[in-house]
């Protein structure tokens, strides 16, 4: 009897341990089941992720096209300390150019060659505009709205300083473009400039439906009235407070007063030659002495020229460029 009841109990065990396995492995099925199809809905969800952060940064290169460096930074919360929602009231240094006659060639070139100027000519602007910390506010066909000091503000003359120098590179730039569109185009395209400083009110400026992060007030004014009215081709001339900010580096003449559409009185006018460190250095290529130029004989092997040789030959050509845009007086 002992003997049955131990085979018994033994029977009875091993069913338990059968059923228990059973059990054991119909869980272990359904965990199977639930780690795929969790696996499928999270495979699923990551394919998702990933459309939709293509999608995101798709409209972000698109953003970061239509808008400078600081506002795009503005607006997505970067580190810049703009309030893009209200306007205030800030000391500006505002820059505008275009290029001299270019209305005249849109009707003498085909659109495509046109296109791929004015594009290449914009593309560089605005990069140039940015290395130098600017805003880049509008273009307006072949013409250009910067400014310095909004949404981010450093100093009044870090910002007229850094202005000045991109209107320097920039003209510089456009002697290089020339170059290159010399045997596309029959006359040579130039820029004129103007840069002027004052309080601004900057911020939203629009519809409901439209709205513009840019600037209004007196300087604009000012700066569009210096390079449309004003200035002549190959020149930079600048308002008076602008000069102040910057006297101590750059080299600057006086261009006169000149009457100016919007102002009461005449407009002390200043002409940006370049930088005294220039001015002062003695060129191997050029001498400068008040109105007399005297440039050295140049005969160059393209290919042995370093980049300092090349600088400076560049530098001495656009000097020489800016000072026979306009003929002096005979005496």
């Amino acid at each position: 009897m002992a003997e049955n009841r131990s085979t018994k109990t033994v029977r009875e065990t091993k069913e338990s341990l059968y059923r228990r396995l059973e059990e054991l492995e119909s869980e272990l099925e359904d965990t199977k089941l639930l780690y795929e199809t969790t696996m499928e809905h999270g495979t699923a969800l990551e394919e998702q992720l990933v459309i939709q952060n293509q999608k995101i940064e798709t409209i972000r290169d698109k953003m970061r096209k239509y808008l400078s460096p600081q506002l795009y930074d503005a607006l997505l919360g970067g580190t810049t300390d703009a309030d893009t929602k209200k306007h205030t009231r800030t000391n500006l240094t505002v820059y505008f150019s275009d290029m001299v006659g270019f209305s005249d060639l849109t009707d003498s070139i085909e659109p495509e060659l046109l296109s791929e100027i004015l594009n290449t000519y914009l593309t560089r602007m605005s990069e140039i505009a940015i290395k130098y910390g600017g805003t880049v506010d509008k273009f307006e066909g072949d013409a250009i709205m910067i400014f310095f000091g909004a949404p981010v503000f450093t100093d009044d003359v870090y910002h007229a300083r850094q202005c000045a120098l991109m209107a320097l590179e920039m003209r510089e730039e456009v002697f290089r473009l020339q170059q290159k569109w010399r045997h596309k185009v029959n006359r040579n395209l130039q820029i004129r400039a103007g840069m002027a400083t004052g309080i601004c009110t900057v911020g939203n400026f629009g519809s409901e439906h439209r709205m513009d992060y840019t600037i209004i007030g007196k300087p604009v004014n000012l700066a569009a009235r210096l390079f449309q009215a004003v200035a002549p081709p190959d020149h930079i001339y600048m308002s008076s407070p602008t000069r102040a900010l910057i006297d101590d580096e750059f080299e600057i003449k006086f261009a006169g007063k000149h009457e100016v559409k919007g102002f009461h009185n005449l407009v002390d006018v200043w002409e940006l030659v370049g930088t005294r460190k220039e001015a002062t250095s003695m060129s191997p290529y050029l001498k400068v002495d008040g109105d007399h130029l005297s440039l050295k004989k140049v005969d160059l092997d393209l290919a042995s020229l370093s980049d300092l040789e090349r600088e400076a030959i560049q530098k001495a050509l656009t000097r020489v460029l800016v000072e026979l845009a306009v003929p002096r007086k005979q005496e």
